[in-house]
């Protein structure tokens, strides 16, 4: 029996898409699906009323920004240590590509959700520095996301590729 405050989670492989569900909710949609199953206490699945599986879920994959088709960002589920995952973002405008990025060095940064924000902590060519940003999730669906640096009031918007 299982104390009243754990849950237990299971990501499911489906198709390349990756699906968190609850014991006892989940069903089994494809045949070849890969289950983990792992227990997590409830304050960890849950900020301000978002699910921060389905959340972190969502961002998870690769994004192009909207208006400036040339800039690209991917949030992966890599463990970076400290709570945060791997991500990348790169620009082709400045002939810039997601496979000359050196890997955990410049354009790599580590991102973890915070209740309504992502932390991001940008990697430089500099040894050790790293650059802190702050966003302000507005939208995050499977389709879009917007957000906005918590020190200013534009917005970028990104959709899923």
């Amino acid at each position: 029996m299982l104390p009243k405050n754990i849950k237990i989670v299971v990501w499911v492989l489906c198709g390349g898409i990756l699906l968190a569900c609850a014991i006892g909710v989940y069903e089994m949609i494809c045949s070849r699906s890969v289950i983990t199953a792992v227990v997590v206490p409830d304050e960890v699945c849950r900020t301000d009323g978002l699910q921060l599986f389905e959340v972190d879920t969502l961002l998870h994959g690769k994004w192009q920004h909207s208006v400036d088709s040339t800039w690209y960002r991917v949030y992966t589920l890599e463990p970076a240590g400290d709570g945060y995952c791997w991500g990348r973002e790169w620009d082709t405008a400045e002939d810039i590509y997601e496979e000359d990025l050196l890997p955990y060095g410049n354009g790599w940064f580590k991102w973890k959700k915070e209740n309504q924000s992502v932390v991001e902590l940008h990697m430089t060519d500099i040894k050790g520095a790293i650059i802190p940003y702050e966003y302000k999730v507005l939208k995050l669906d499977h389709k879009q996301l917007q957000f906005k640096e918590n020190f200013s009031s534009e917005k970028q918007l990104f959709r899923k590729i």
